[in-house]
């Protein structure tokens, strides 16, 4: 992934944390980032590794803390659309449930070329698997797609599949991020991630009845997670 920097405000946006608790954890090496004169900044692709091996850990977010604004064209749940939504499919290996995940961001976005992507988040998850616990994974290319929006779109299969979870459980929650650039990217996964701490949100999920149902609960959580004072209009 290329060396984009990230500013402390951006990290912030994709931690869900306060800007002081980001300095506070560059401050004590818990976040990896660079000190420049009176100033840290932050490698994209240090952020991007950091936040699938550590986003559990992050401390909560304090309530007397200023939390950065998310902009509304990055919100999960302006982005991802019914249509980018398929319960209870059934593919039987990682290759099949990667195919399906392309295909379907191809419906949504005819300029990506399925077949391509479909070989970019194989080549992902060849060096490590996008899954996360508790039974969701993110898969996601390993650099920015040609693209003029993000694309996101989400699976439940029938039956867990054997993705590569670290503790050896199965997943059946995908959720698949296309994003144009580096920082957008990171802000989706790191939302991800984060509201995929919720036990409560992934039960629901799996006991959704339509892609409607779906979104609703996911459009709830990230609203409880950003506080709509916080979300730009």
């Amino acid at each position: 992934m290329p060396r984009s920097i990230m500013t402390v405000q951006q990290v912030a946006q994709a931690l869900h944390v306060s800007t002081r608790e980001v300095v506070r954890m560059a401050e004590q090496r818990i976040l990896p980032g660079l000190r420049v004169k009176d100033r840290w900044e932050f490698r994209a692709g240090e952020i991007w590794n950091w936040i699938e091996k550590n986003i559990e850990s992050l401390p909560k977010r304090r309530e007397r803390d200023p939390h950065p604004a998310v902009p509304s064209d990055l919100l999960l749940t302006h982005v991802l659309t019914p249509r980018a939504v398929r319960l209870n499919t059934a593919p039987k290996t990682k290759s099949a449930l990667l195919r399906a995940l392309a295909d379907l961001a191809a419906e949504c976005d005819p300029t990506i070329d399925a077949v391509h992507l479909a070989s970019e988040l194989a080549q992902r998850e060849q060096v490590s698997s996008t899954a996360l616990e508790r039974g969701v994974a993110v898969p996601h290319p390993r650099k920015p797609i040609y693209l003029e929006q993000p694309v996101l779109a989400a699976m439940r299969t029938s039956n867990g599949l054997a993705f590569g979870e670290r503790a050896g459980g199965l997943t059946d929650l995908f959720f698949l991020i296309c994003a144009p650039d580096h920082v957008s990217h990171l802000l989706f996964l790191g939302r991800l991630c984060r509201l995929f701490i919720d036990d409560s949100l992934i039960k629901d999920l799996r006991a959704a009845e339509d892609a409607d149902d779906f979104i609703a609960l996911l459009t709830s959580a990230e609203h409880r997670l950003c506080r709509t004072a916080d979300i730009q209009r």
